[in-house]
């Protein structure tokens, strides 16, 4: 390569040759048109004026002379075309060398060439909301129309501020004199972690096709729109977009999943047009919350408000439909006390993620087509209509006492982890600084169970009693035996409708615990037997040996 650079002494260097030898092809050609000519040389400027009319770079001249080298006494054929090369005799498609290529037209027997008028890139592309219906030469109606010009709005990077976005202008207010679109949604430039702008020389260039390939478009394209606002500049993470992973993607698929694991998969759950029909607190709080969600992102996107609809949409996936409705609705799913319970839950739930499925569509649109296609057995989820909100299942003043709720239940919880209480362990009560009347019974069963305590007292402050009983500890010790018993189930990869039986071996005072609570244990863990036991050589699915509080416990699981 440095043979292109540096000259003999007197004498030229490989690039002096390839534009002599271009050169000396042009004159003759120009010359003897339509002739046969002959050149004789030597196997380097030969090679060269190969190079020159293949329009092959410096490093593909080295690779070709390696490869294709010419012999002596070789005859070779050559077609001569010519390339759009720039002073130094590198291929560059901009004027004035773009000027010199022309193609033949076989079916107007004549030369394609560029039109010499075109002055500037950006004017042409300013000129596009009329050019491309040829006005004014033709269809002066489509450029009338409302729905045609202006614009609504245009997407372009911020650096095209006095490119695109100002020709645009320009050239309407020359024509029309209205601008040319009403909104703009200008985008910042995506940058390295430091802030430094991407570099191949710098080695901080990312691969799109790398992030994509890893973590999915679904996940990249999320991670755009929630990492901050379109103008602002991207200080690219891999991190944060793994984030965007776990936090969102993952926790949406999540639900999907809940919902296809535990629905009532005998009867058709769809749930009425006009919306769930369940008097569930749960459920009506979510349904209320979820068409405050479509109100909230449809005025956020039609103010262009991309990252805050989405921001939006994120914290009732995350916060209040997998980290509230579904962890407090697991009971129903899981163990419901009739049909009727399944169903209700099972159609709020359906409601809920479909209706997603539609919000989410523009900004990913896989998973949400993924999940459309398995709730609704239909074409596609991106032919559906945009979802509007209902009124009348929006119901402020449940909302309002719902985060109440969730905030006595944060309280309650910092108070416990404060204490060093575990949740598993129940507390005889939990006095809380809300009148009677403000908190409907079912709400405060919410509280209770999430709290895990016996009951609810009305009091000037939030207080738990942590006085710990030999009965609560024991029912502490049973919840505790049983969270480990589903772990270990879900680690051996059993499915809940999987048959299991589980051996145990404990301390003498465990096993008394797990035998005078047997029954409690088979129901809540779904167990077919609870066997005491040593250590059998049976082979188990999973075994594991574990501390429930200070005494020791050997658990195995088997499946039936």
């Amino acid at each position: 390569l440095e043979r292109f650079q540096v000259r003999a002494p007197g004498g030229e260097n490989w690039l002096d040759a390839k534009k002599r030898m271009y050169r000396f092809l042009k004159e003759i050609d120009k010359k003897y048109k339509e002739k046969k000519i002959l050149i004789v040389s030597h196997e380097l400027p030969i090679t060269m004026l190969e190079g020159a009319v293949k329009g092959l770079s410096r490093v593909e001249i080295i690779k070709y002379r390696q490869e294709k080298k010419i012999k002596v006494g070789e005859f070779r054929k050559l077609d001569f075309k010519f390339w759009p090369y720039n002073q130094e005799s590198e291929l560059d498609l901009h004027r004035p060398y773009i000027d010199e290529v022309k193609f033949y037209c076989s079916k107007c027997k004549n030369l394609m060439e560029r039109t010499p008028e075109v002055m500037d890139c950006w004017f042409d592309s300013g000129s596009m909301p009329f050019s491309q219906y040829h006005y004014p030469f033709e269809n002066k109606n489509l450029i009338d129309k409302k729905e045609q010009f202006p614009a609504d709005y245009i997407s372009e990077a911020i650096d095209q501020t006095r490119g695109w976005f100002y020709t645009l202008h320009a050239i309407s207010a020359l024509i029309k004199g209205v601008p040319a679109y009403r909104n703009v949604i200008s985008l910042g430039h995506v940058l390295d972690e430091k802030g430094e702008k991407m570099s191949k020389s710098k080695g901080n260039v990312v691969d799109p096709l790398y992030i994509i390939g890893k973590y999915g478009a679904d996940t990249t394209r999320w991670y755009f729109y929630t990492v901050n606002q379109p103008g602002d500049p991207k200080l690219f993470s891999e991190r944060d977009v793994g984030q965007a992973l776990k936090r969102f993607i993952l926790t949406l698929w999540n639900s999907f999943l809940f919902l296809e694991t535990y629905k009532n998969k005998k009867s058709k759950i769809n749930p009425p047009a006009d919306g769930p029909k369940s008097k569930n607190v749960l459920d009506r709080w979510i349904v209320s919350n979820l068409n405050n969600l479509i109100q909230e992102t449809t005025l956020r996107l039609d103010n262009y408000d991309v990252t805050g609809a989405a921001r939006t949409i994120e914290n009732f996936v995350v916060e209040d439909l997998s980290q509230w409705y579904i962890r407090r609705s697991r009971k129903r799913f899981q163990k419901p006390k009739n049909k009727k319970e399944l169903k209700e839950a099972s159609q709020t739930l359906n409601y809920t993620i479909l209706a997603l499925s539609k919000l989410m569509a523009p900004f990913v649109p896989f998973i949400s087509e993924e999940i459309y296609q398995k709730l609704k057995e239909r074409s596609s989820v991106h032919l559906e209509d945009w979802p509007r909100f209902e009124k009348r299942l929006i119901n402020k003043t449940l909302e309002e006492k719902m985060i109440r709720v969730r905030e006595i239940v944060n309280l309650g919880l910092k108070e416990r982890a404060r204490l060093g209480i575990k949740v598993r362990q129940p507390l005889a009560s939990l006095e809380i600084p809300i009148p009677k009347l403000q908190i409907p019974k079912e709400m405060l069963d919410l509280i209770r169970e999430e709290i895990n305590v016996k009951k609810i007292v009305f009091s000037k402050t939030l207080k738990l009693d942590t006085k710990i009983t030999p009965k609560l500890k024991e029912e502490g010790i049973i919840r505790e035996v049983i969270r480990n018993i589903q772990e270990m189930r879900k680690r051996a990869g059993l499915k809940p409708e999987n048959k299991i039986w589980v051996r145990y071996s404990g301390t003498k005072n465990l096993n008394k615990i797990l035998t005078r609570n047997k029954k409690l244990i088979l129901k809540e863990a779904k167990v077919k037997d609870l066997i005491l036991g040593e250590r059998s050589k049976k082979v188990f699915k999973i075994k594991k040996e574990l501390k429930v509080g200070q005494e020791k416990l050997w658990l195995a699981v088997k499946k039936i």
